[in-house]
């Protein structure tokens, strides 16, 4: 019965060190923006949200329409990203660069996420609803 306590203990302590990662972050609605971290261990993940076209949020944040976003996240991170259509003119398309963009259909769920293993750009594509299958043009690198 002791054991069982000490384990207990020990797992109850595990979950309390958590500590979730830090963002820098520079949003701009030209397609342009910098940011720095002084972390030193730093990637850097542009998002473009294609002609501002979506309404995208990083890590449960408050959502944007910004045409670029640009943060800088310690390497590793798995940042977390939802998107939506930032009006009724517009339909949800895709994600470009996430993890689970892994075919030509890209990822199509409007939660995704990337992890910053190197420096990435992301892409939200949501085209008219009334032509829903015009594909966005590739990201800029």
């Amino acid at each position: 019965m002791a054991k069982i306590v000490a384990v207990l203990v020990l797992l109850a302590g595990c979950g309390s060190s958590y500590s979730a990662p830090s963002y820098t972050s520079t949003s701009t609605s030209t397609s342009t923006s910098t940011s720095t971290s002084t972390s030193g261990a730093g990637v850097t993940l542009k998002l473009e949200d294609y002609l501002s076209w979506c309404s995208v949020s990083v890590n449960q944040g408050t959502a944007s329409a910004d045409a670029t976003q640009t943060l800088t996240v310690p390497q590793g991170t798995v940042v977390p990203l939802t998107a939506d259509a930032s009006s009724s003119v517009f339909v949800w398309g895709y994600w470009v660069g996430t993890d689970g963009d892994t075919n030509a259909s890209h990822d199509t769920g409007k939660a995704a996420t990337v992890t910053m293993d190197k420096s990435k750009v992301v892409q939200a594509c949501c085209p008219f609803a009334s032509d829903p299958s015009t594909p966005c043009p590739a990201p800029t690198p």
